[in-house]
């Protein structure tokens, strides 16, 4: 029995890696501690009256340091001082000391050096100084009376904690009953001997830092306290101490086995009893049962523990539903312990499910098939309440995966809590469940340590003893960006000895085979996995365990992905990083609540950006908002992730563009669904307006299978019109859309846009007028009968007002150069920041202003000169018709040596009232030229306001490629409206680009009344390609050069 912490060692626990746990009782399947065995069927923890909840009200007190703890644990101590908290949470979250988020640093303050900084180098940072921790060490005490009832009694009794951050002492009744690291797996203990019959008393002293911290710098919030749930069990002396069901499926005959290992609790008398295993479909019916004595663990290879005994029973399942993220089947396998005298004892079970992951021939498999991992990274994170994920809320994240088509996650960067599993054997998703280390601060410096051996196997031994039996996982992960060293090789070691049924997998220092079965690269460039393909020496399956990074706007680049999954059989998909922005509820002065990041709770330590290359806001990368809004890079995701690909095939195919029809190439990559489970709509559209809809019957198709389809329209294609053909590809079952690709139809033709404007017949519209009053130009006419006028400032060059009748269509325009901020240059510091920065502050200087009249209208002629920027220059000419059109030329040159070019066009005021937008472009979500596999081109309605994305950050958004025309209306029905002579890009905004660099929250970018209008010449890719943010690809890059684009402005 525990005395005191002080006396348990001459180091202190919380600072001796040696140390992992005191009094802790093994890892093991999740007990249900059943009452029978019909409840144990139902797979359903919590339901039992001998497992109670211990979530709820604790009383609660923060001390700055261990050091100043006093003996709260006591029966008679007086706990007024204390406050109530609500348990799970993050004391943090409710408003408890502070949130802190890194990325790299750990959160030490200088004030440490000597403890947990050290001096390494004279001269230069301290560095910090493993397994010292820093003395300001807050340190949270939790008191909660609780219960043991009556039916408890002649029974064990544990407490179980299935999350705790970071370490912790328990305390039962004034007794030392325990300590706990790793808090992200669950702890129990044996607390039988220091409870009592009616009211009791827990105490806990949570440490926010302890040694562990150096083996959880997880990219994520540091919060702190008991967040996941609590629980008092009770099971019988002779209980059920673990299931291990080592499952296996032969795909080609469906026959499914379970190799069931139950370990029982070591009393006298124990091998005297029996195990009875049953296995239960979906529908509740019993398929397979066996009983087996219970025997002498030493005979059993796979068991670790010779202090327990082991029953083994075999079942198996003729015509047996097989696993699969698509045919999500569970059994429920119930066992119970009887007694030579018949009594059932002990009732436990668990879901599982049969299938089979192998590697064959460097394809990675499931049930035989080729897999591949349309994968996200998920941290565990909700905004309102951090690291303490309400059920309702994991389901909706599942859910909203799903339809996504997203059908694995990888658990950045350690095992979730227990629901998740559950919810994810149920739903259908594929899991890399990660162990709870990542040591980023330190780099590879402890995987080398043979200190931190045991620790660090301990931890991979815990993560695959607790959910070994969870059909959901296929692979298990070693941790994340801690250098790769022997300690890795013994933690892959012990998991592919104790579960050689599925992956053992490792990203960071270039793992080898002893210990990792994959290639599971980061942030690979495609150039790069082409390298990777390509090497002859080593042929394991390459799966990207982090990619198309998203930070601020970014996404670009998905079309790559899709190319290598249907190219490349041993490329076999990845896991985008990542989920969510795990943003955290923060106060804004006024009152009101926003999505806050790093250093907007009064951090006393914000990681360096310029140091560390992370930026605060790098908290925010998931491809949905904080409250699970899709971005729009979420609709490009559920397009390249689709179970139903549909592609033009290669020309050799034989396809003829001049036939009345077109054919398609359909491929199926769903690994057991057939193709007619799947509904069909194509749709004809003109002229970006779909004029025609069609439902028609998919073909029977296998599994990962393809063939070649036929689309044709009963429909006259009229000369001149532009064609586009859209598919609608819906699920059967519940009619969900999961794919919409698109196509433009070469049998089409592109409609060649009229120079010169409509005039009303036999009307001629009055000659042109031209004013100077100073620098101040008026170009002015009747047109039509309505009298308008064109202003410009000659001093700088700039559009200056647009009168049509009684109304200003414009108020301003010039050459911009510039964007919001995107992941390309997210921050000072940051990727391509400091190369755009270049024309960011590059000044338009004149260098000519002409007006020239003509037989066809008045010219103004602009030409720039860009200040700062070597050999570069922007021209617009302005051609003002009679009839009151404008045509405008903008044709810019930018010295390659600029080395990026965020966009080349022109910027437009508009006045405040033209907020409805009619356009033809790709559409309805925003697209940029590496961003277009969702959505289509088409006649889209919106507004000015729907444009912007409340990305966090302010970021670069609602720009749309391949416009056509586009039309800004008023209420009235007054209309700006805009035609491309050539494609362009636009965007339009109630706010400018400087508004939009400036704001670091949403709350911050106040909404001006007037739009901003840019038609772009050229606009840069949004970034990624597939990689890291800061990456991209080649065909969407703007290096510099010429740009030019025309287009018409004229008002209605």
């Amino acid at each position: 029995m525990l005395n005191n912490r002080q006396d348990f060692h001459t180091r202190r626990d919380f600072e001796n890696p040696a140390v992992f746990s005191i009094n802790r009782v093994e890892p093991h399947t999740r007990w249900g501690a059943y009452a029978s065995e019909a409840d144990a069927a139902g797979c359903t923890p919590g339901s039992s009256r001998y497992m109670l909840s211990l979530n709820g009200a604790y009383r609660f007190r923060l001390y700055d340091s261990p050091e100043a703890v006093d003996d709260f644990y006591r029966e008679d101590y007086d706990d007024a001082a204390f406050c109530d908290i609500t348990v799970p949470s993050n004391w943090e979250v409710e408003g408890h000391g502070e949130p802190i988020y890194t990325n790299v640093t750990y959160p030490f303050q200088s004030d440490e050096l000597g403890h947990a900084l050290i001096e390494a180098e004279s001269g230069k940072p301290p560095v910090p100084n493993p397994p010292l921790i820093p003395r300001a060490n807050p340190t949270g005490c939790y008191r909660r009376a609780f219960d043991v009832p009556e039916h408890f009694a002649g029974r064990r009794v544990f407490v179980r904690f299935e999350g705790v951050e970071t370490a912790y002492y328990l305390w039962i009744n004034g007794q030392p009953a325990g300590f706990a690291k790793d808090s992200k797996l669950p702890s129990e203990f044996d607390i039988t001997e220091l409870v009592r019959p009616g009211k009791n008393l827990m105490a806990l002293e949570v440490l926010r830092f302890a040694d562990s911290t150096y083996m959880e710098d997880q990219d994520y919030w540091y919060l702190s306290g008991i967040y996941r749930d609590a629980w008092l069990i009770s099971k019988p002396e002779s209980h059920i101490f673990d299931i291990k069901a080592n499952v296996d499926a032969d795909p080609v005959l469906r026959i499914g086995r379970a190799e069931c290992d139950v370990r029982v609790s070591r009393v006298p008398g124990y091998a005297d009893n029996s195990v009875r295993v049953r296995l239960y479909d979906a529908a509740g019916k019993l398929v397979a049962q066996g009983e087996s004595r219970v025997r002498r663990s030493a005979e059993y290879r796979t068991d670790r523990n010779p202090s327990a005994a082991t029953a083994r029973v075999t079942l198996e399942v003729i015509d047996a539903a097989l696993w699969t993220p698509e045919t999500p089947a569970l059994y429920s396998l119930t066992a119970t312990l009887v007694a030579p005298d018949g009594r059932e004892l002990d009732f436990e079970s668990c879901r599982i499910g049969f299938k089979r992951v192998d590697i064959a021939s460097g394809i990675l498999r499931l049930n035989g098939r080729r897999l591949v991992l349309y994968g996200v990274n998920r941290h565990e994170h909700c905004l309102e309440h951090g690291r303490a994920v309400p059920l309702e809320h994991l389901r909706r994240e599942l859910l909203e995966m799903k339809r996504m088509n997203i059908n694995a996650i990888r658990t950045c960067h350690y095992p979730d809590s227990p629901r998740f599993y559950d919810l994810c054997d149920e739903i259908g998703l594929l899991v890399i469940c990660e162990c709870d280390l990542e040591t980023h601060g330190v780099a590879g410096q402890l995987s080398h340590d043979p200190a931190y051996a045991p620790a660090y196997v301990d931890r991979a031994m815990r993560m695959a003893v607790n959910y070994k039996n969870h059909a959901c996982i296929y692979s298990w992960s070693l941790g994340n960006e801690s250098g790769c060293g022997a300690n890795h090789a013994a933690m892959y070691g012990f998991i592919k000895e104790y579960d050689p049924t599925r992956l053992c997998q490792y990203e960071a220092g270039v793992p080898g085979p002893n210990q990792s079965d994959i290639r599971g690269n980061m942030y690979a460039t495609y150039e790069n996995i082409l390298r990777m393909l390509a090497d002859p020496y080593d042929d394991r399956p390459i799966v990207l365990v982090e990619y198309l990074y998203q930070i601020r706007s970014s996404g670009g680049g998905m079309a790559r992905f899709d190319e290598l999954v249907n190219t490349y059989p041993r490329f076999q998909g990845g896991f985008i990083w990542d989920w969510q922005d795990k943003c955290l509820t923060a106060t804004a002065p006024d009152g009101s609540h926003y999505a806050g990041y790093g250093g907007d709770f009064g951090e006393s330590f914000v990681e360096d950006n310029l140091k560390t290359g992370a930026p605060p806001f790098m908290t925010n990368n998931g491809i949905v908002l904080a409250d699970l809004t899709w971005k729009p890079v979420a609709y490009e995701v559920k397009e390249a992730y689709a179970p139903v690909r549909i592609v033009r095939p290669p020309r050799s195919s034989g396809w003829q563009t001049a036939q009345p029809f077109e054919r398609y190439l359909v491929i199926n990559r769903c690994l057991t669904r057939h193709l007619h489970e799947y509904a069909a709509t194509a749709y004809l559209r003109e002229d970006g307006v779909i004029v025609a809809e069609q439902p028609f019957d998919l073909p029977e198709l296998a599994p990962l299978a393809s063939t070649e389809v036929e689309f044709s329209f009963d429909h006259e294609r009229k000369p001149g019109c532009e064609y586009g053909l859209e598919i609608s590809i819906r699920d059967r079952t519940d009619g969900y859309e999961v794919a919409r690709p698109a196509f433009a139809l070469e049998s089409g033709l592109t409609r060649i846009v009229d120079k010169t404007a409509a005039s009303p017949a036999g009307a001629q519209p009055a000659a042109l007028n031209v004013r100077r009053e100073g620098a101040a130009v008026a170009v002015s006419g009747d047109g039509y009968g309505t009298r308008f006028e064109v202003n410009f400032d000659s001093a700088t060059g700039a559009l200056t007002g647009y009168r049509y009748g009684d109304v200003d269509y414009l108020a301003g325009g010039l050459p911009c150069f510039d964007r919001p901020y995107t992941g390309l240059d997210a921050d000072k510091g940051w990727g391509w920041y400091d190369t755009y920065a270049k024309l960011r502050g590059a000044k338009l200087t004149l260098q000519r202003f002409d007006v020239l009249a003509a037989d066809y209208g008045v010219v103004v002629d602009v030409d720039y000169a860009l200040e700062g920027v070597a050999v570069s220059n922007a021209s617009i000419r302005y051609t003002v018709w009679p009839c009151g059109t404008l045509r405008v030329d903008f044709r810019a040159h930018i010295d390659k040596s600029v080395g990026g070019v965020p966009r080349a066009g022109i910027e437009f005021t508009v006045p405040a009232g033209f907020e409805d937008l009619r356009y033809f472009a790709h559409g309805p979500n925003q697209s940029y030229s590496d961003m277009m596999m969702a959505g289509a081109p088409g006649v889209y309605d919106s507004t000015v306001e729907a444009q912007h994305f409340p990305f966090n950050p302010p970021s670069e958004c609602g720009g749309h490629e391949d416009a056509r025309w586009l039309a800004l209306s008023r209420a009235d029905g007054r209309t700006l409206r805009v035609r491309g002579l050539s494609r362009f890009h636009f965007d339009a905004h109630h706010n400018t680009v400087a508004d939009y660099q400036r704001a670091r929250h949403e709350h911050e970018l106040k909404r001006r009344p007037e739009t901003y209008l840019h038609i772009d010449a050229a606009h840069e890719g949004i970034g990624s390609n597939m990689a890291w943010s800061t990456a991209i690809d080649s065909r969407a890059w703007l290096s510099g050069g010429d740009f030019a684009v025309s287009f018409t402005l004229a008002a209605e």
